[in-house]
């Protein structure tokens, strides 16, 4: 399994698992396409087209008037949502770290490990619904709540995500201090690699933990 592969395994692995809790959420594996279908929480309504051809489908599978966004990851199927008039919003970049390599380090910091999921919920902003109850997931914070990552084992990876700091705690290294805590429970936890979706903004930040770019992401969303 090359590099891109295995994130995409692990990027659609956290979103069943996030739906998991959920009787109304849904993750559809189709011909060509993924679709993450979470009716009461649009910001995960995202599908990615893996082939051309499938955009229909997706497009189908949401209805008419639905919230969500289309991503592509190479000219093909970029080319293929211009052309169905769709326009571009936002890049963001997969990346993977090999956890098997990963450094000692001395101190990270005071990181709460295993923190409540309350607490993501409340420095990101999501519904608290929507991290309770995910089977697996932990979470991580700093010792004042400003900070937090989450891990969602999937197979031999933790998909990491919800990393986010309070604004008024920002530039003082909170989050690096969570994820490199939160990377060495998963290394020393005996799981092979990590995942994640980076902005380009906090991109250096993960590429100074040893996470490499494997991909772009372009995001699409219909014409209003």
């Amino acid at each position: 399994m090359d590099a891109f592969a295995g994130y995409l395994a692990s990027l659609v692995g956290s979103w069943e698992a996030l739906a998991a809790p959920h009787a109304d959420a849904s993750v559809v594996r189709g011909e060509g396409f993924v679709a993450a279908r979470f009716p009461s929480h649009p910001v995960l309504c995202n599908a990615i087209l893996l082939d051309p051809a499938a955009l229909p489908s997706i497009a189908g599978g949401y209805g008419a008037g639905a919230s969500y966004a289309v991503w592509s990851a190479d000219d093909a199927t970029a080319a293929a949502l211009a052309g169905a008039g769709w326009r571009r919003d936002e890049t963001t970049v997969p990346m993977r770290c090999d956890l098997r390599g990963l450094r000692p380090d001395p101190g990270a910091g005071d990181v709460t490990v295993d923190a409540d999921p309350g607490v993501v919920a409340g420095i990101t902003g999501v519904d608290e619904a929507l991290v309770r109850g995910v089977p697996g997931l932990r979470a991580f914070a700093s010792a004042g709540r400003e900070s937090c990552a989450v891990l969602i084992p999937v197979g031999t990876d933790v998909n990491v995500s919800f990393v986010a700091t309070v604004p008024g705690a920002r530039r003082r290294g909170l989050a690096r201090s969570v994820l490199r805590r939160a990377l060495r429970e998963a290394a020393e936890g005996g799981f092979a690699t990590a995942s994640l979706q980076s902005t380009p903004m906090a991109e250096p930040l993960y590429a100074a933990e040893g996470f490499v770019p494997v991909g772009a992401w372009q995001e699409w969303l219909p014409r209003s």
